[in-house]
C-alpha cells in the first residue's frame, strides 16, 4: 500500500516493495500534482503530473531525448538534426527550430512531444527494481508544450509491452485468485481493448481461479497473466477471494477415498470368485497384474500393496495420489479401471467368456451406480 508522507518527507520507496502501478493509481486517484523521480541504476527518468494526470516526462538516457528519438525513428533526417541543433540557443528549443525549418509541422510537433512522453512512461513499467519519490507541488516543467496521459493509458499500453515473465511471476506468486469483474468509478472513456483481451475478460466469472482462466485462455498463460495484470491496475477487476487449497484438497481426498472404497469392493468380490473356481493361485494372478500397473503407473501405484481380502492398500494409494500435481481423480479413475479390466481379462482367458459375463451382470447389479459411473463401458 502505498502511504502518504508529509511535506518534508516525500512518497518514496522501492519497486521491489512497491509496484509501479499502483504509485501511479495512487497519484491519480488523489489528483496529486507535483514530479514523480524514477531511479534505476544511472538511468534516471521523470514524470510531471497535474491534478493526476501526466503532462511531460524527462529521461537521461539518449536515445529518449526528443531530437534523438524523431531521428531514430526517421520523423526527421540526420542533416535536418544536425542543422538544428545548430541553432539551439537559451529561450529557443529544437522543436521550435524544426517547425521553423519546415521539417515539422505545428501539429507534428505536438504528437511528437506526446508521443515522447509516452515511450518515456510505457518504459519504466517494465522496471521490476528501482526507487521512486514524489515531491509534491506546484507543476512547473520549464515548457511551453505539454500533454495530458491518463494514467489508465499509460498502464494499458506500457505494460501491454511487458515481456518479463519474473515481474508477472511477483503479480502472481499464487495462481488460486479469484477476480470479479467491477466498473471503475471515474471508467476512462478512451480506452481501446484488444479482442483477445476482451475474450480473457469474458473468462472472468467471480468463480474461476487465475490458474484456471489461464487453462482457458487461447492466448497462452504468459499472455492471458499480463491482461489480467492489465484489467486489474487499471480497475476493472477487484479480488473476491482465493481459493483455499487445504479446504479444496481435502474435498478431492475425501473423493479420492470414497471412489477406491467402490473398487476395492467390487475388486474383493473379483478375488473371491476366483479364488473359488483357481484357489490360492488367485492371489498371485492378481498380484501379478497389479505389478504391471505398477509398471505403468509407478507414480500412483509405488508400493501399493494387495491385502489378503484382495484389495489395494487405500492409504498408500490415497498418499500417492497427493504427489498427483492436477487431474487427480479422472487419472485415478483411469487406472483403478486398467487394473479392474486386466482382472476380468485374466477371468476369461483363464475361465472363459461365460464366467466373465457372470461376474460383470453381478457387478452391474450388486455395484450398479459404481460401475455405471466409472466403468469403461468401451471394453
Amino acid at each position: 500500500m502505498v502511504e502518504k508522507k508529509d511535506s518534508l518527507n516525500p512518497l518514496h520507496g522501492t519497486l521491489e516493495q512497491v509496484g509501479l502501478p499502483e504509485v501511479l493509481d495512487f497519484l491519480s486517484t488523489m489528483a496529486k500534482t507535483g514530479v514523480l523521480l524514477l531511479r534505476n541504476g544511472n538511468v534516471t527518468k521523470t514524470l510531471h503530473f497535474k491534478r493526476g494526470v501526466v503532462v511531460f516526462a524527462t529521461s537521461n538516457i539518449p536515445e529518449e531525448r526528443f531530437g534523438e528519438m524523431l531521428l531514430k525513428e526517421g520523423k526527421i533526417t540526420s542533416d535536418q538534426f544536425i542543422e538544428a541543433s545548430k541553432q539551439i540557443t537559451r529561450g529557443k528549443r529544437l522543436g521550435k527550430i524544426l517547425v521553423e525549418m519546415q521539417a515539422l509541422s505545428p501539429k507534428s510537433l505536438w504528437n511528437e512531444v506526446r508521443h515522447q512522453v509516452q515511450e518515456i512512461a510505457f518504459s519504466v513499467l517494465s522496471w521490476d527494481s528501482g526507487t521512486f519519490q514524489f515531491f509534491e507541488g506546484e507543476e512547473r516543467t520549464g515548457e511551453n508544450i505539454t500533454t495530458s496521459l491518463t494514467v489508465q493509458e499509460i498502464l494499458l499500453e506500457g505494460l501491454r509491452r511487458i515481456k518479463n515473465r519474473e515481474l508477472l511471476e511477483k503479480v502472481f506468486p499464487s495462481k488460486d485468485i479469484v477476480f470479479e469483474r467491477v466498473v471503475p468509478a471515474n471508467r476512462p472513456t478512451n480506452l481501446h481493448f484488444e479482442e483477445y483481451e476482451k475474450h480473457v475478460f469474458k473468462l472472468i466469472d467471480s468463480q474461476r481461479t487465475v490458474q484456471e482462466i489461464c487453462d482457458l485462455s487461447e492466448i497462452g498463460e504468459f499472455e492471458t497473466l499480463k491482461t489480467l495484470y492489465i484489467f486489474f491496475t487499471i480497475g476493472f477487476l477487484h479480488i473476491k477471494k482465493r481459493k483455499d487449497k487445504f479446504e479444496e484438497e481435502q474435498k478431492e481426498l475425501t473423493e479420492a477415498r470414497h471412489l477406491i472404497r467402490n473398487y476395492n469392493e467390487m475388486f474383493s468380490f473379483l478375488y473371491h470368485y476366483f479364488l473359488r473356481e483357481v484357489g490360492p493361485i488367485a492371489e498371485n494372478i492378481m498380484e501379478k497384474y497389479l505389478n504391471k500397473i505398477k509398471q505403468q503407473e509407478p507414480i500412483l501405484f509405488q508400493r501399493v500393496t494387495l491385502r489378503s481380502n484382495g484389495t489395494i492398500a487405500e492409504e498408500r494409494l490415497l498418499e500417492n495420489l497427493r504427489t498427483v500435481e492436477k487431474d487427480r481423480i479422472s487419472i485415478l479413475i483411469k487406472w483403478l479401471n486398467e487394473y479392474l479390466y486386466s482382472i476380468l481379462f485374466v477371468i476369461r482367458k483363464t475361465l472363459g467368456q461365460e464366467h466373465e459375463k457372470n461376474v460383470i451382470d453381478t457387478l452391474k447389479k450388486t455395484r450398479k451406480e459404481v460401475f455405471e459411473k466409472y466403468g469403461d463401458n468401451s471394453r
